[in-house]
C-alpha cells in the first residue's frame, strides 16, 4: 500500500494519484477538504483522525488544504468546506458536505471497507480454479462458520455445490436465505437450476412410512424419522407438518422431539422464511 507510516496524511497534487487513487484499490480513502479559516473543519478533522486510528488501516484519511491545493479542489468541484469525498477503486463513490454525525462517516467507511468475506470468497475461487474443489468448498463452509451473517458466502457455496451436483446441501442453503435475497440475482437463477436438477433426480419414496402412519397415527418414531428425512431432502413444509403433529400428539415422546424438530427447522430456514412465521404461530397455539 502506497502510504506513509500514519493512516492520516496530507496530500498535494503531485502525490494525489499515488496516495489517493492507487490506495483506493485496496481500501476506501476519505479525502477531507479543509482550510485554516474553516471553523467546522476544526471539529471534523479530529473526528476523522480518531476514526482512522480506530479502524487501523481499514480506510485511509487524505487531508487536502483547499486553499493551497486549489487545483484539486476545483477539479472535484468542491464548493463548501469541509467536504469529504469517498474514493474506492479509483472512483468517487460518495461525498459529504459540511459536518455530519459521526455515524454517517462510519456508515460510509463500513460500506466500502474490505470485508473478511471478500478474502474468503477470493481464496475459495482460487482453489476452485486450480482444481482443488474440496478445499474450496471447505473454505466456504469455514467462512460461513466465521461470518454467519455474510449471505454472499452461503450463495457462493450453494453455487459451487450445484456445480458438483450436491443438491441437498445447496438446496438447504438457498431455501434458507431471506425471501428478499431469494429474489436477488444470482439466487433466482440458482434456484431454477436446482429445481431442474431435482426434477430430473429420482424421487425419495416415503410411501411406506406414510402408509404406516395412516394405519397407526401414534407411531411416533416413524413420524419423527419421516419428518427428519423430509427436511433432509428440502420438503420443509411437509417436515414441519409432521413435527407439529408429533408435538400435538405426544409432547413427552423423545423429550418433546416434535417441538425440538420445529425449532431446529426454524433455525435452518431463518426468521424471514414464510414457513418459520406460519409454524411458529401454530406451535405457539399448542403451547399456550
Amino acid at each position: 500500500m502506497n502510504q506513509p507510516q500514519s493512516y492520516v496524511f496530507d496530500v498535494r497534487l503531485n502525490d494525489f494519484q499515488r496516495f489517493v487513487i492507487d490506495n483506493s484499490f485496496e481500501v476506501p480513502v476519505l479525502v477531507d477538504f479543509w482550510a485554516d479559516w474553516c471553523e467546522p473543519c476544526r471539529t471534523l478533522g479530529p473526528m476523522l483522525e480518531r476514526l482512522a486510528t480506530e479502524y487501523a488501516g481499514a480506510f485511509l484519511l487524505a487531508k487536502i488544504n483547499a486553499d493551497s491545493e486549489q487545483a484539486i479542489a476545483s477539479h472535484f468541484n468542491v464548493r463548501s468546506l469541509p467536504t469529504v469525498m469517498v474514493v474506492r477503486d479509483g472512483q468517487i463513490v460518495d461525498m459529504l458536505a459540511g459536518v455530519q454525525p459521526e455515524s454517517e462517516y462510519r456508515k460510509r467507511i463500513d460500506a466500502y471497507r474490505p470485508r473478511a468475506a471478500d478474502a474468503i470468497l477470493d481464496a475459495a475461487e482460487q482453489l476452485w480454479l486450480s482444481g482443488r474443489q474440496d478445499e474450496a468448498l471447505q473454505t466456504l463452509r469455514d467462512g460461513i462458520a466465521q461470518e454467519p451473517a455474510e449471505l454472499d458466502l452461503k450463495v457462493a457455496l450453494a453455487a459451487k455445490l450445484l456445480e458438483t451436483g450436491e443438491m441437498l446441501e445447496s438446496g438447504r442453503l438457498l431455501r434458507a436465505l431471506p425471501e428478499a435475497i431469494q429474489k436477488t440475482e444470482p439466487v433466482p437463477q440458482l434456484l431454477a437450476h436446482l429445481a431442474t436438477l431435482e426434477a430430473a433426480a429420482p424421487k425419495a419414496d416415503f410411501s411406506a412410512q406414510e402408509a404406516q402412519l395412516a394405519t397407526d397415527p401414534n407411531a411416533h418414531a416413524v413420524r419423527l424419522a419421516l419428518a427428519s428425512e423430509l427436511q433432509e431432502v428440502g420438503e420443509y413444509e411437509a417436515a414441519a407438518t409432521h413435527f407439529l403433529e408429533l408435538m400435538r400428539r405426544d409432547r413427552s415422546f423423545g423429550d418433546d422431539a416434535g417441538r425440538k424438530g420445529l425449532i431446529a427447522l426454524f433455525e435452518l430456514l431463518g426468521p424471514e422464511h414464510p414457513l418459520t412465521g406460519t409454524y411458529r404461530r401454530r406451535m405457539a397455539s399448542l403451547l399456550y
